[in-house]
């Protein structure tokens, strides 16, 4: 079975401890294939969050908002 296809977090303490990962986008791998491959990201000092897609040719905006 195919791995990734996935853009995971990973969580740390207020000190930089890792305290483990937790997966944050994923639909990309349906059992009828892959509808997309995340393979980077950029995030830009407000927050945004840019992936790229190599399979379906695009690149997703994720925006940060505060609660």
């Amino acid at each position: 079975m195919p791995t990734g296809y996935k853009v995971a977090r990973i969580k740390l303490d207020e000190k930089g401890n890792y305290l483990g990962m937790e997966d944050f986008i994923t639909g990309w791998l349906t059992p009828q294939g892959a509808l997309g491959r995340p393979v980077d990201m950029v995030i830009k000092n407000n927050g945004d969050m840019f992936i790229s897609d190599d399979k379906a040719g695009v690149v997703y905006r994720v925006v940060y908002k505060k609660m």
